[in-house]
């Protein structure tokens, strides 16, 4: 029972905190900028594509769904095609959920605590956890843009290389305005992780990572194959028409 608290408590923090990551690099796009991506893993190949303006972002979140980020409305969709159905959420609830989830984390009993402390080390967010971003050298062109390589070791559990593009920059911000949005909990150091990041020059147009958990590895490989500055239409950030509202996880 106290392990499923705990594995549960992470669960729901961990998927709330994905959210809130998405969330603030939208903050930061000065201009309209297209990434069409190839990720392998597992045998398979999945394509997406990523939409970014300076009010809103259209993404890929597997399974078929996207998230779309409307900051001129203050709202985030999750649109599921296959279903025809899609779920709406404020940032002010986003936040309170985020705050609900982490008290979650902050009264797990005293065993469950101990599994969730040791868990979270292993992802490299515990107080004993290893981050660190190393930067390599020049590394190979992507989609028309020198990167640069950098090797990142997340934990026991993760471990790859990123290639990003100066000529692609991000503010320096960026991951402060990650750190602002997720809650401060004393077993999840992000802003360790944030820091190790702000290391990364440009946006990462490659990733190869190696995944170890639970006796079983994977390799996961993520390319970016065009970059589009073009306009991009304002009906790209609307829900379909016909669609279904649920509610969110439904």
């Amino acid at each position: 029972m106290r392990h499923t608290q705990a594995g549960g408590a992470a669960r729901a923090w961990l998927a709330l905190l994905a959210l809130a990551m998405v969330l603030a690099p939208a903050l930061l796009w000065a201009q309209d900028v297209t990434l069409v991506s190839t990720t392998t893993a597992n045998g398979r190949k999945t394509e997406t594509t990523q939409y970014f303006t300076p009010t809103a972002t259209r993404t890929g979140v597997g399974e078929g769904g996207e998230i779309i980020l409307r900051l001129d409305q203050k709202k985030m969709f999750m649109v599921r095609p296959a279903q025809k159905t899609y779920s709406e959420m404020t940032f002010e609830e986003m936040q309170k959920m985020l705050a609900t989830a982490t008290a979650a984390l902050e009264n797990l009993p005293p065993e469950a605590a101990a599994q969730m402390k040791k868990m979270m080390e292993g992802m490299g967010m515990g107080g004993g956890g290893q981050v660190t971003v190393t930067k390599v050298g020049p590394g190979e062109t992507i989609a028309g843009y020198p990167t640069e390589k950098y090797h990142a070791v997340i934990g026991t559990i993760m471990e790859g290389d990123i290639w990003a593009a100066p000529d692609l920059p991000l503010p320096p911000m960026m991951y402060d305005a990650m750190a602002a949005v997720a809650p401060a909990n004393p077993m999840l150091d992000m802003k360790k992780l944030y820091a190790e990041y702000k290391k990364i020059n440009g946006v990462p147009l490659k990733s190869v990572t190696n995944t170890k958990m639970m006796g079983q590895s994977m390799t996961s490989t993520t390319l970016v194959t065009k970059v589009d500055k073009s306009p991009i239409p304002a009906s790209t950030f609307e829900v379909p028409a016909g669609y279904k509202l649920v509610p969110m996880g439904k």
